[in-house]
This record gives structure tokens, sequence and C-alpha cells, in this order.
């Protein structure tokens, strides 16, 4: 019987996970590893376990010693039920999953100044906003910079820029190169003159970011080029970058590739010239992060296809636990789950338990299951088998329950009760036609579901709009569907980010940027739930697509597409 394992999604590494740490490190303290983690003593054993392992890796697309002041640690964060928080004055958030995590995105703003990314040039821009005008105040070019923007952090005063470094001298793709990713750090206590303060690297290509409690956490995938000599992950501020010590590497039983997840930490409100930074890298890599801001999980999905019996292939997500802190990451436990996780969604963490969403191919067709797992990540109960037929498109967690839309040719809203991690337990469903991609908690009893709207063609069932339903989850045993409405013709970043939605939680409304493609234009949808039904309270026309959206006072302001540039519409309400 012969079997071939497949690893690897678009934009990430698969494989099992382990960590190193920066020579250099400015946070003191014992290393703490968990239980069946091998560290490492010298390269030459690290040479050795490389060695061993003979799946060459797969193509990658990439899109001081002072002791740290005893802060505070800040309670453990729970799952974002209302979305991005207001701050007092009238202006948006991110969209983030967990409350006190913050995510990297291209646009933020303090409601005095808007900073987004150049998609055009990779630079950074500060608009001043007055009035709904926005005005350029400043740009850090990509030059000036080192890198190419990608993603932003606004914490306080300092403006966080992570991107990549590339290295134009030779092919992106030559051996020995490796891929970069960075953090650059800004003081923007005047925007209009933002003060370089530091720099941090790390090698391997972009996964992932949180910002919490005051230390950015991001995370890369660095794989091994054929022929490279190189055999561990670099890393450091300014010009302490350099590769990690040995006795900071570390691996689960039986890794698999020759590929690193690195995970690196950076106090934002660190000096100027003094970042005070810690890595850690993990044999492996890293797909879909989730943060519950005590502890950072990392998936990586494997399929062991087998080519005489296919119905017969083996789908499995691991699951790598570090437990993080005042900078610290530490690498706690590894567990794994079958099937394969949708998003970041498909994952939550309370009292101790890790909750996650997964869909598996069982004799050729795809069932879904979910599992809790303990804080060593054994699974202690599962509900399987429910919606076959049909895959995970969107899940919830809100509280003890959880809600998932499973999407074959329609959209069924399921219930499940986690009360009793051991023995969590199937209540009602409800169906509508189309797929949500993102739910919403909408008050105590109700949930928006964000997607795809759909619709049957001679050539079968087409994804042909935006589609936004109102759920009633007054009644786990019997959820409805009270209303819902469809855009032909459009898109949505909403899709597939969950970052590109606005909320403003006090005054209770939504708004979506979307793109149209019947005309090439584009817009900005303004809606909200009003009793049992939805209510379009605005649809602001633009000349092109809109990337972002976000509000200030009584304007709304979005990120253009392609002329890279903000535009604002007076809201109606």
């Amino acid at each position: 019987m012969k079997t071939r394992t497949i690893v690897g999604a678009a934009f990430a590494i698969c494989a099992a996970i382990v960590i190193g740490a920066v020579g250099h490190s400015n946070f003191g303290g014992e290393e703490k590893v968990g239980e069946g983690i091998r560290t490492f003593e010298n390269y030459s054993q690290i040479q050795q376990v490389l060695s061993g392992i003979k799946e060459e890796p797969p193509i990658v697309y990439a899109t001081g010693s002072e002791p740290v002041e005893d802060l505070a640690e800040a309670p453990p964060a729970q799952s974002n039920a209302e979305g991005a928080a207001e701050k007092g004055s009238q202006y948006s958030d991110t969209y983030i999953q967990v409350e006190g995590v913050d995510e990297a995105d291209i646009i933020k703003t303090d409601g005095q100044y808007i900073y987004y990314t150049s998609r055009l040039g990779y630079d950074v821009v500060i608009a001043k906003v007055s009035n709904g005008k926005a005005e350029e105040a400043a740009v850090i070019s990509e030059e000036d910079l080192g890198i190419t923007a990608e993603n932003l952090f606004l914490t306080g005063d300092r403006l966080v820029v992570t991107g990549m470094e590339y290295d134009t001298s030779e092919s992106y793709y030559a051996p020995t190169k490796a891929m970069v990713t960075a953090a650059c750090i800004y003081d923007v206590s005047t925007p209009e003159k933002p003060e370089f303060i530091g720099m941090y690297r790390q090698t391997g290509g972009y996964s992932s970011a949180r910002v919490t409690n005051g230390y950015l956490y991001l995370i890369s995938n660095d794989y091994l080029n054929t022929g490279e000599q190189r055999i561990v992950p670099s890393a450091g501020a300014d010009k302490d970058y350099d590769k990690l010590p040995a006795k900071h590497i570390s691996c689960f039983p039986q890794p698999y590739q020759r590929a690193y997840a690195v995970i690196g930490s950076v106090k934002v409100n660190s000096a100027k010239g003094g970042l005070k930074t810690k890595t850690r890298a993990v044999l492996g890599a890293s797909e879909s992060i989730y943060c519950s801001g005590s502890a950072i999980y990392m998936t990586d999905f494997r399929l062991d296809y087998n080519e005489s019996a296919p119905e017969s292939t083996d789908e499995k997500t691991y699951i790598m636990k570090a437990n993080i802190g005042k900078g610290r990451i530490d690498f706690a436990a590894q567990g794994s789950v079958r099937g394969r996780i949708n998003d970041q969604f498909s994952m939550d963490e309370k009292d101790g338990f890790f909750r996650v969403a997964a869909t598996a191919l069982v004799k050729g067709k795809d069932v879904n299951y979910l599992y809790v797992l303990d804080e060593d990540l054994k699974t202690v109960g599962k509900v399987k088998g429910f919606a076959a037929g049909e895959e995970i498109k969107a899940v919830r967690y809100i509280g003890d329950t959880a809600y998932v839309i499973t999407y074959r040719q329609t959209d069924p809203l399921f219930v499940i009760d986690l009360s009793d991690p051991r023995a969590p337990e199937m209540l009602g469903s409800v169906k509508i036609t189309g797929f949500s991609s993102l739910l919403v908690p909408e008050g105590e009893n109700k949930l928006i579901g964000i997607g795809t709207a759909t619709s049957e063609e001679e050539i079968g069932e087409v994804e042909d709009g935006v589609k936004i339903a109102l759920f009633d989850i007054s009644d786990p045993m019997e959820p409805k569907v009270l209303d819902s409405m469809e855009y032909k013709n459009r898109t949505s970043d909403v899709q597939y980010d969950h970052r590109a939605l606005t909320v403003n939680s006090g005054d209770g409304w939504y708004a979506i940027p979307y793109y149209s493609w019947d005309d090439d234009t584009g817009g900005v949808l303004q809606f909200r739930a009003a009793g049992d039904q939805l209510e379009k309270l605005g649809d602001y026309e633009a000349e092109q697509g809109i990337d972002r959206c976000l509000f200030i006072d009584g304007y709304i302001y979005g990120l253009e597409s392609y002329e890279d540039k903000i535009i604002s519409w007076k809201r109606a309400h």
C-alpha cells in the first residue's frame, strides 16, 4: 500500500513545531518547556534531527540584558462578542476576535489621524482627518522603512509596521537567501514627524501577528531551502540580528519537515535604540493562529493520501501551544485533531479548555467535528460526524455555546452546547440558502451572518454576491432565520477577512466595504439589525472598489483599492 504525505496550504508551511531563542534576549528567567518537548545543547544535535527528515519543504509564497520591569498582567482575555471596542469618542477600531488582543491590519485610526499602508509603493501614509477630509500629513517610505509595509498596529503613540525585508541583489528563491519578516516601531506622538525607534527581524515568511498587554508577538514560517547551509533561524533587534543559539531551539516528537515556526516578542514602548525582544522557534511551521492573550495556538495541517485507496485518506491538524506573558514565550503542549480547520474563528479558549471545529474527509465524504481539549491539548470531549457532505465555513463561540455554519448547497447553522467540556452536545440547527463566512453576535439572542449569496444556474450553483443574514438564537434547540439581504454582483473583503468589518457598537450599526463587478465600482454598505429585521442605513458609492472602511464622528472613510487614497461620506445614521 503506497501512501504519501501532502503538507501545507497556500501562504504557509505545514509542519510540526519547535522553539528557539535569540542569543541576546532582553528577558530574564528560566526557560520553560512542556512535556515531551526536546531541547538542544548544540548545533550538531539539530543537524542530526534535520538529517533524519527526508521530506523536501514545499514552496512558500510570501505575501542589552536589563530586567523587564514588573508589569501587572492583564486579566485573561475573553472572546470578543461585540467586535471592535469603541474608545469613548466616536471612531472605530479593527474588528478583532479576542478582546484585548489587537490584530494587524492595513489601516488604523486614533480618531484624529488615519494610518494606512500603500499597496502601490509599500509605504505608510499618515493622513490628518477633519470634518470628512483626509489630508496627507506624512509618509514613511519603503526606502526609509527598509521593508515592504504590509500591516500596522497603533498602540498609544507607537506605530508598528510589519512587513518583509527583500534582498533584490539575488533571486528571491536563491538557496543561500532566507526570507525575513520584520517589524519597525515609530513614535507618532507628533504624527507629522514620525520618529524611528527600532527594527526587529526574524527569518521566515510572515504568518501572523498580535499585540497584547504591551507586547508585539510576530510569527513567521522559516523553511530551509534545498542545499542551504544554515540550519537554524536568525532573529534580533537592529544590530543584534544573529542566528539562534542551539540551547534555545526545541522540537516536538517526530518532526517531519525542514522548517521552523518562529515567534518573536517585542515590547512596543521600548526606548529608542534599545528594543526589548525575545525569540523562540519550533521545528515545523504554522497556519492559522489563535491568541487568547495568555497563549498562542498554532495549527499545522497534514494530509496522508493513500494512492491505492483514496477513500482511506486521513487528514489531521496538529496544534501547538505557547504560553505568553510579559514578552515571554514558553512552549507548553502539542496535540492533534482529525480534520482541517477553516480559520482562526474555528478555535477558542475558555476556562483552561481549547475548543476547535474541523472538517475531515471520511470514506470520500466530508464530515464535521467539534473537539474540546484540555490544557495539555489532550482531547476530553467531542461532537462527531455532523453535517455529512458539507464543510465548515464559519464558527463563533459565545460563552459555553458554539455556533457552526456548514455548507454544500444550503447554509445550516448548528448550535452546540459546551457547558460540560467532556460531553459537548448538539442542540439544534436551521438552514438558509448561501453561506456565512463570518458570524457576529448581535445583542444577547441574535447572530448576524455575513457571507456569500448563491443561485442555481444551468452549470449548477454559483456564487453571485454578498449575503447578510439575521439569526434568532434565543432558543438553542430551534434557532431561526429572521431576515436576510442579498447584493448581487458584489464582493467584499469581509467575506474572507473579518478585519474588513466595521462595528459601531455604541450606535448599533455595521459597515462593510465592497467591489461591484458589473460596473467596476465600489462603496461601503451600512446596515443594522432593527428588531427582527435587517435595515440598510446607507449605500455609499465610490468610483472604485473599497478595501477597508472606518468611521470617525459623523463620517465614514473608505480606502480605495486602486488609487490608494482615502475618500469619505457623511453618514446618514
